[in-house]
């Protein structure tokens, strides 16, 4: 009897550690959504070149570096790519 019991709960779903499958489909939905997001980005700000990392874009970013840019549109320009960054790092 406690071996059945024993393999039992190692059917329950909170019992389980989850497939291979599973676990690479779980590693693989956040880079979709991140390429998504980036790919938004791109389609918003195709002049734009942002690079491979949102975080070092905006660490080396440096304001009026944009091609006619004044401070109230680079600061929207900025926001949209800080939105996108925490979208990113949110996952959602």
């Amino acid at each position: 009897m406690r071996a059945r019991r024993t393999g039992l709960l190692g059917q329950r779903p909170w019992g389980r550690t989850g497939s291979a499958t599973g676990d690479r489909a779980a590693d693989a939905a956040p880079d979709g959504f991140a390429a998504r997001v980036y790919a938004e980005l791109a389609e918003e700000l195709p002049e734009a070149d942002l690079g491979e990392d949102l975080a070092d874009f905006l660490e080396r970013h440096e304001p009026g570096s944009e091609l006619g840019a004044d401070a109230e549109a680079d600061e929207e320009f900025l926001d949209t790519v800080r939105e996108a960054h925490e979208r990113i790092a949110r996952g959602y």
